[in-house]
């Protein structure tokens, strides 16, 4: 029963744990710049409604989830490609509740995750969802009432249990759950005591600033519970430097992003300095170079960007001197300096370095830790040994200032033995021996970072600007990186890994108008080819781009008199809209979900209707705005694209490209078409086939990212065992003779193929 209690947060401890590698690394050792890409988001205003779910969450939370509706965490655990996938177990207690909820109809209710100490080393999950607003609140009592095996008073209110353990109350308009019995009395007491952790001085401000959207809050007093529930002994020093980089940290969530979640929000931190926060927040956000250096081998890599590096230095001394720590910091400068030079921090100073990453690759066969020091000018170099000239290559040399950088920097720049370094470019590189003898040669980044990178989900993060950043392999990286958890979450993360063949993490840290700002994601995905470490001497490696964009509109209506109308999505606020003709605004609509790229007009109830998907549900729309009756409909498949509309023989049909690579005919109410066979294309598509008619019958073309295949109305595959000349993908298709089409292959040469045969023919 102790590990099934824990199978709920294992997604939420990952997501701290990711944040503490994020911050950790800058642990002493003894401006909008950063979102140029991001459209500001619409300002909102905390309601009534949303701030009353916190009046149930207790004063020591660690972590706090909000979902406006409780259906939108599900998502992120059904879908095989996204990073949540794997790691909470189906059948936990919690989980199997939040499906029993939908079921009951309490899906759009508001839903708080609070995550709590309640034990020695044991961390629980709190769920807090408001019901005050759902017309099936009795519904749901009810069937609680009906499947608890047992039923126990407390505070005014009655806790059940749950056959699986589960511990369940109903507080006011209030569903509290929990595994944990002490979390749950814990919530009851303080809602009957009207305290809460809207009483924490810090935190009301920061619920307030958010407006009560969907966010990630982190207790950064108190996180140091988390680490203690969680992660090895080894790994729990680095708490105390977590707890004080910020008082609260709050993230907008965005979950519902292809093959990523998303987190964006401020740290926020108290003027004295007693936050590490407050020193980032000084520092202008810059451009970082590092992906020009980093091999595609990099596990773990972390880079702070301060060309104003003196101010840096006074700000942190500041912190330091704050958390009392300044005196032994000193301490350790005057330890390793060297007899008749400068100090460690002047020394870095008056190198005029302005980049610094600390780096864990794969060198050769060794994991190996590396420095590598940015700057447009060879004073380094040539002050060690003489040699000037810039953009040179000098070779390796004996680095003598063992010791330096950590001592300034952090504990993350203590672990490289710092033996030799080497010049390449604007950028010297410290580390052992031999690992410096490999990058000197090129072959240690024979394949560099922005370019495994470039066809990813990844591509962009180094073109941010910031002064901070993090980047983790997590699917490379998995035997290493897992060894700072305790043996079940351990586990639990090795399963998640197992349909996944890219799992990457990166977290931005730039400066905002005097405060911190943090963008941080998980990206998971199942490549068609995935990006490769090193080069293949055998064969070219082509990489395949398997990430979708969201296309907002407008999208052409064209109704039955071939009169156009248009209709979209608004990107920044979400909500929707019709236009005339002449794209002139008619009504807009607010909406939470994104739309799956697609628009299409279909004939409903002898009326034209719009259809189009929001999430996971299908929408059918009048021109003049209203719902059509009993939609949206919940569809059954998790949605990448549509829905395309198919007219055949008198009836509409819709297609719909899921999340897991397969195209479905559905009717209008979104059940799957009798006599069609989905489509299962061996490779990736990020397109919808297109119907076209040869030799007077109907077929589908679909073009995945390298062929073209070719389909009957029925979802059968005509081009299946044309395994030795596959079509391009840019093919054109057109009537020859017999029954043949003529079709161009992967290497360009055009050939026949036979519809009813499969054969193919030379021209």
């Amino acid at each position: 029963m102790r590990n099934r209690r824990r199978n709920i947060i294992v997604l939420l401890v990952l997501l701290a744990l990711l944040l503490g590698v994020a911050v950790v690394l800058f642990r002493p050792y003894g401006g909008k710049d950063g979102f140029d890409e991001v459209e500001e988001k619409e300002k909102r205003e905390l309601s009534a409604q949303t701030e009353s779910a916190y009046k149930a969450v207790p004063s020591d939370a660690v972590l706090i989830f909000d979902f406006e509706e409780q259906n939108h965490f599900m998502p992120l655990l059904a879908d095989t490609s996204t990073f949540a996938y794997g790691l909470i177990d189906p059948a936990s207690p919690l989980v199997k509740l939040q499906m029993r909820l939908e079921r009951l109809g309490a899906g759009s209710c508001h839903s708080v995750f609070s995550l709590h100490y309640s034990a020695i080393n044991e961390v629980s999950l709190l769920q807090i969802l408001d019901l005050g607003m759902s017309q099936d609140r009795g519904l749901v009592s009810s069937h609680l009432d009906s499947i608890a095996v047992s039923r126990r008073a407390f505070n005014n209110s009655f806790i059940l249990k749950m056959p699986d353990g589960l511990n369940v109350a109903l507080a006011g308009d209030f569903l509290l759950a929990s595994s944990s019995s002490i979390c749950l009395e814990s919530s009851l007491r303080h809602l009957a005591g009207g305290t809460s952790i809207l009483d924490n001085q810090d935190f009301y401000p920061v619920l307030q600033s958010t407006g009560g959207g969907e966010c990630l809050y982190i207790n950064h007093k108190q996180i140091g519970k988390l680490f203690s529930g969680s992660v090895t002994y080894s790994f729990l020093k680095y708490s105390d430097f977590v707890m004080r980089m910020a008082s609260w940290s709050a993230l907008d969530i965005n979950p519902r992003q292809k093959n990523f979640i998303s987190f964006e929000g401020v740290l926020e931190h108290n003027s004295d300095f007693i936050n590490f926060s407050a020193v980032l927040s000084g520092v202008k956000s810059n451009i970082s170079h590092a992906q020009e250096v980093l091999p595609a081998s990099t596990i773990f890599a972390v880079s702070l960007n301060v060309p104003g590096l003196k101010n840096y230095q006074k700000d942190y001394q500041k912190y330091l001197d704050a958390n009392k720590k300044l005196s032994s910091r000193m301490a350790e400068m005057d330890r390793i300096s060297l007899p008749d030079s400068p100090t460690p921090a002047e020394w870095i100073s008056d190198e005029g370095f302005t980049e610094f990453v600390s780096a864990f690759c794969l060198v050769g066969n060794k994991y190996e830790w590396l420095t590598f020091l940015y700057k447009n000018s060879t004073s380094f170099f040539g002050k060690l040994t003489g040699i000037k000239g810039k953009g040179e290559r000098k070779e390796p040399a004996p680095f003598f200032y063992k010791g330096y950088l950590a001592s300034v920097l952090g504990e993350v720049f203590s672990h490289n033995p710092e033996e030799y370094f080497c010049k390449v470019g604007d950028w010297t590189i410290i580390g052992s021996a031999a690992a410096v003898g490999e990058f000197f040669k090129g072959k240690a980044n024979a394949v560099k970072l922005d370019n495994y990178l470039s066809h990813t989900p990844v591509s962009s993060f180094f073109t941010e600007k910031g002064v901070a950043k993090v980047v983790v392999n997590i699917k490379e990286g998995s035997d290493t990186l897992f060894t700072v958890l305790n043996k079940y979450y351990r586990k639990r993360f090795v399963s998640s890994l197992k349909k996944k063949n890219f799992e990457y993490a990166t977290v931005n840290i730039s400066s905002d108008a005097g405060a911190a700002t943090m963008s941080m994601n998980f990206y998971a995905a199942l490549m068609p080819s995935p990006p490769q470490m090193f080069d293949s001497e055998d064969e070219e490696t082509i990489f395949i781009d398997s990430t979708f964009k969201t296309f907002w509109g407008p999208f052409p209506l064209v109704d039955g008199n071939s009169d156009t109308t248009w209709f979209e999505q608004s990107k920044k606020y979400l909500s929707i809209s019709y236009m005339d003709k002449n794209k002139k605004g008619v009504w807009g609509i607010p909406m939470k979900d994104t739309i799956k790229s697609c628009a299409c007009l279909v004939t409903l109830g002898d009326k034209p209707h719009i259809a189009f998907i929001l999430g996971d549900k299908l929408y059918m729309m009048s021109r003049k705005g209203a719902h059509y009756t009993g939609y949206p409909k919940q569809l059954d498949v998790g949605v990448a694209l549509g829905p395309q509309l198919i007219r055949e023989d008198g009836e509409q049909h819709l297609l719909i490209l899921t999340d897991e690579n397969i195209i479905t005919k559905r009717t209008l109410g979104g059940e799957l078409c009798s006599n069609w066979k989905d489509i299962h294309a061996p490779e990736f598509t990020r397109e919808l086939p297109e119907e076209v008619r040869l030799f007077g019958k109907r077929y589908y073309i679909l073009r995945t990212v390298s062929k073209l295949r070719i389909y009957t109305p029925e979802g059968e595959e005509l081009t299946a065992n044309n395994t030795k000349r596959p079509i391009s993908r840019e093919s054109t298709v057109t009537e020859d003779k017999e029954g043949y089409v003529k079709v161009m292959g992967l290497d360009g040469k055009e050939f026949l193929f036979n519809l009813k045969t499969g054969r193919i023919k030379k021209l």
